[in-house]
C-alpha cells in the first residue's frame, strides 16, 4: 500500500475540489499533480496542512513549557511588608534573581529628629542589597515648619538603617511624623 508523504505547509484557500466531471486518477508517472494524480490531489494538501498545524502546536508547547519553567522562579509575598523577586539576566553577572522589597515603620512615639530606625528586610538578599529610600507617611505636614526627611544610613543582605534628620537650614518642629515608608532593591 502506498502513503502520500506530507510536507508541513500551509497555503490558504486551496484545497483542489474535485469536479463531477473530473476522471478518477490515482498517482502514476505523468498523472496530473506532479504524478500524484487528481483524485490525490487535496488530500495531499490536508495532509500538508495537518503536518504543518501539528508542527505549529509542537513548537507552541515548547514555548508554553519554558514560559512555565521561567515563571516558576518568581517568587514573592504581597502584604504590607512584602518582597518580589524577579529573574533576569544581567549583563555582566549573567542569571540572577532581582528582589525588590517594600514596608513601613510606625515607632511607638512616631518618628523623632536624628535617629536612627533598623528595617529587617522580609526576605534576606541572596547577594547584596543594593539601594533602599525611606519617604515619611505624613511628610506634607512637615513643610509648613521646616523639612523632616528620611536617609539612608546602610543597606545589608538582612536589614536597612534609616534617619529622620532635618535638611540644612531647616528648624526643627513641634509635629511628630507618625511613621515612614521604605522600599529597597537588591539581588
Amino acid at each position: 500500500m502506498a502513503l502520500l508523504i506530507d510536507s508541513p505547509s500551509f497555503t490558504a484557500n486551496e484545497v483542489y475540489e474535485i469536479q463531477a466531471t473530473d476522471p478518477v486518477e490515482g498517482a502514476a508517472s505523468g498523472a496530473s499533480f506532479g504524478g500524484l494524480g487528481l483524485s490525490n490531489q487535496p488530500h495531499q494538501q490536508l495532509a500538508n496542512r495537518t503536518a504543518f498545524l501539528k508542527q505549529r502546536q509542537d513548537t507552541n508547547i515548547g514555548n508554553i513549557n519554558a514560559l512555565q519553567s521561567f515563571t516558576s522562579f518568581f517568587k514573592g509575598l504581597m502584604a504590607a511588608n512584602g518582597y518580589m523577586q524577579i529573574p533576569f539576566v544581567d549583563v555582566n553577572r549573567g542569571l540572577i534573581t532581582a528582589t525588590v522589597q517594600w514596608g513601613s515603620m510606625f515607632p511607638s512615639g512616631g518618628v523623632r529628629q536624628d535617629t536612627t530606625y533598623n528595617v529587617t528586610w522580609p526576605t534576606p538578599f541572596a547577594n547584596a542589597g543594593v539601594w533602599a529610600m525611606a519617604a515619611l507617611s505624613n511628610s506634607p505636614a512637615d513643610v509648613l515648619a521646616g523639612k523632616l526627611v528620611m536617609e539612608t544610613v546602610g543597606v545589608s543582605l538582612t536589614f536597612g538603617l534609616f534617619m529622620a534628620d532635618f535638611i540644612s537650614g531647616a528648624s526643627p518642629t513641634s509635629h511628630v511624623n507618625d511613621g515612614f515608608y521604605w522600599l529597597a532593591i537588591g539581588f
